[in-house]
């Protein structure tokens, strides 16, 4: 994977979640085999992946995941699960981690974004960057819907790019 919780981040979307961050850092970090984005697993995925490439299934674990998506199942991703920085890096058509910070009593998931499109080159980065942050805000919030849903808070206002 080309990203790490400490790396410099080019872009940071965030938005909140109505419930403890023990709560929702628990959601962020299930993660197991089998279909993702739906029934608590990977919620990380819930966002563009499920919705416009297709079911993704994730293999691996207990850490490190991998899943194929799209039409004919040739794009991949893959998933780090880091429970000593309780974060979860996520590597597709961008490279990030996604973490918890408490907010008083809620939680503020923050979306760092290191890469687009790996090894594209030049070209192919400039062209995914047009409206990047607005399509990374559209991701979260649907990460920030499928987390508040699976701790049963209400529904969030949507991700902002910071």
């Amino acid at each position: 994977m080309n990203t790490s919780a400490g790396e410099r981040a080019k872009w940071r979307v965030e938005g909140v979640v109505e419930a403890p961050a023990e709560q929702v850092t628990e959601a962020l970090l299930a993660v197991r085999p089998g279909p993702a984005g739906v029934d608590g697993n990977a919620l990380v995925l819930a966002g563009d992946h499920t919705r416009e490439a297709g079911a993704v299934t994730l293999e691996g674990g207990p850490d490190k995941f991998t899943g194929r998506f799209g039409g004919s199942g040739a794009d991949y991703l893959e998933l780090t699960v880091d429970r000593g920085t309780r974060s979860v890096g996520v590597q597709t058509w961008f490279g990030g981690t996604y973490t918890v910070e408490p907010e008083g009593a809620a939680s503020r998931v923050v979306l760092r974004v290191h890469n687009v499109v790996p090894n594209s080159g030049l070209l192919g980065r400039k062209l995914a960057e047009l409206g990047i942050e607005s399509r990374l805000e559209k991701v979260l919030t649907s990460v920030l819907t499928a987390l508040a849903a699976h701790v049963g808070a209400p529904a969030p206002a949507p991700a902002t790019a910071k």
